[in-house]
C-alpha cells in the first residue's frame, strides 16, 4: 500500500511540474539520456523543495531524495561533457544546479 502512495505523489508532483513549466523531457529534440535525465532531475528537485512534519511522509521524501538525486552531480557534468557541441543539450541542463549534493564542485 505504501508503495502506491509513494507512486501517487511522485506521480502528482510530475503532473504538477509538467502543467507549470514546459516539460523538457518530452522534448523530441534531446538524446534520450538527457531527456532522462531532465525528467528525473525534475522530480529530484521537487522532492528537494518538498518536506513534512509528518514521520511517515518525511521518510517517503527522504525515499525519494535518495532514489532520484542519487548522482545527480556526476551525471549532469558527464552528460554536458558528453553533449558539449549540441546547443539544444547545452541549453536544456545549463540551469540544474551542478552541486546538490554538498561535494565541492569540480
Amino acid at each position: 500500500m505504501m508503495a502506491g502512495r509513494r507512486l501517487t505523489y511522485a506521480g502528482m508532483a510530475l503532473v504538477q511540474f509538467c502543467l507549470a513549466a514546459p516539460c523538457l523531457a518530452a522534448d523530441a529534440t534531446l538524446p534520450d539520456d538527457v531527456s532522462a535525465f531532465i525528467s528525473r532531475r525534475d522530480d529530484c528537485d521537487h522532492f528537494r523543495g518538498e518536506a513534512s512534519p509528518d514521520e511517515e511522509r518525511q521518510a517517503e521524501i527522504d525515499q525519494q531524495l535518495r532514489n532520484l538525486c542519487g548522482e545527480s552531480d556526476a551525471e549532469l557534468a558527464r552528460l554536458k561533457h558528453r553533449h558539449a557541441r549540441n546547443k539544444a543539450v547545452q541549453k536544456a541542463l545549463g540551469d540544474y544546479d551542478p552541486n546538490i549534493e554538498g561535494g565541492s564542485p569540480d
